[in-house]
């Protein structure tokens, strides 16, 4: 019958689980949580444990964990359990006392839930009411999934054997736990590539070239060619495509999405680069720090990135078909948001200017 009520309580967890929108694993981190279990003694009821072996009981654990990198962690955890005595009923305490370390795989999911397998060590202390104590040392071996509810939420299920090292017997223990996420490192942001421009080439001028450009009058297809510009060979001047790129940063207040005054000259400037190459359009991006729900980070960049658009339109007069906005939400920061002043400047927008213009050359 215990074991038809765990099952119910493990899908009672885990059916709400799937409706969070998954969140990536970080690189590395630490994490406190609660665990439940219910250990299957049944493989021990031959064995006599101080008067009488155990029943069956649950288990609840305090757990401390802490990922060094996205294949490797370890796992700290203090239970406690008051079980009876399989045939006699006396009434038990137990402290137990556990460390192992986990190996993860680096992409593979089951349905945005990570695979897990560890190895560890217990110490176990047994007191029986009104009778004699008695310590226990073994060794588990565990498997099971682990999934991110939130960015500072994780969830996880799976299943312990326990083998006993001193009379050998091996006991099932089933487990869920939820844990809360701290000190967390992620993949840095991709920085821009910025394109060099093309070398410029120069040509000698021959003798006879009225105009200077290097060609001479009779094959000069193109006479009074500004003075010192690059022609090719029918004496034409030569252009060059350059790619215009400016980039803004503008930081935003803590859940705020108005931009305030101080930024407001840096995007005059912004503005002036727009207006001098009218083909040009601009990409504005919305960022957050981590704090609050990813969902909500999301669409807080956004609102973010879109009340930059407005100052460009109302305060400069640009285009509305020129600019695009996205929100980035908190995947992409620029500093650690386990500081003030990283947090501060993780709230932001970039604006990126981009086009292309000719020019003729010079030598």
């Amino acid at each position: 019958m215990r074991k038809h009520q765990l099952a119910i309580v493990c899908a009672a967890v885990l059916m709400p689980a799937a409706a969070f929108a998954a969140e990536n694993f970080p690189l590395s981190y630490t994490s406190v949580g609660l665990e439940g279990s219910y250990v299957d003694s049944g493989n021990s009821k031959d064995k006599s444990v101080v008067r009488d072996n155990l029943d069956n009981y649950p288990e609840g654990g305090l757990n401390v964990t802490h990922q060094f990198n996205p294949n490797f962690s370890v796992l700290g955890q203090i239970s406690y359990a008051q079980p009876e005595t399989r045939n006699t009923n006396l009434d038990t305490s137990l402290l137990r006392y556990s460390l192992g370390g986990r190996v993860h795989p680096t992409k593979f999911r089951v349905l945005d839930w990570r695979p897990f397998g560890g190895l560890g060590y217990s110490y176990t202390d047994i007191n029986v009411d009104n009778g004699p104590s008695k310590t226990e040392d073994a060794i588990y071996l565990e498997g099971g999934f682990q999934r991110m509810l939130a960015p500072r939420l994780l969830a996880e299920a799976g299943v312990r054997a326990r083998t006993e090292l001193e009379d050998g017997y091996v006991d099932a223990q089933p487990f869920i736990g939820l844990q809360y996420v701290f000190g967390r490192t992620y993949p840095a942001a991709p920085q821009p590539v910025r394109m060099a421009p093309e070398p410029m080439k120069v040509q000698a001028p021959p003798p006879k070239d009225t105009d200077g450009d290097g060609v001479i009058d009779a094959m000069d297809k193109c006479p009074g060619t500004p003075q010192g510009a690059l022609v090719d060979s029918d004496g034409c001047p030569k252009k060059l495509t350059r790619e215009i790129r400016q980039t803004l940063y503008v930081e935003f207040e803590l859940d705020r999405t108005e931009v305030r005054d101080q930024f407001i000259p840096e995007i005059g400037e912004l503005a002036k680069v727009l207006k001098q190459y009218p083909d040009s359009t601009i990409l504005l991006e919305g960022h957050t720090d981590s704090t609050g729900a990813s969902s909500y980070n999301q669409r807080l960049s956004k609102s973010r990135a879109d009340a930059v658009m407005k100052v460009l339109i109302n305060e400069f007069s640009i285009d509305r078909n020129r600019i695009t906005t996205t929100g980035m939400g908190e995947s992409q920061p620029i500093a650690s948001n386990s500081t003030a002043e990283g947090r501060a400047q993780n709230r932001r927008v970039e604006a990126i200017v981009s086009g292309e213009y000719s020019e003729i050359l010079k030598k």
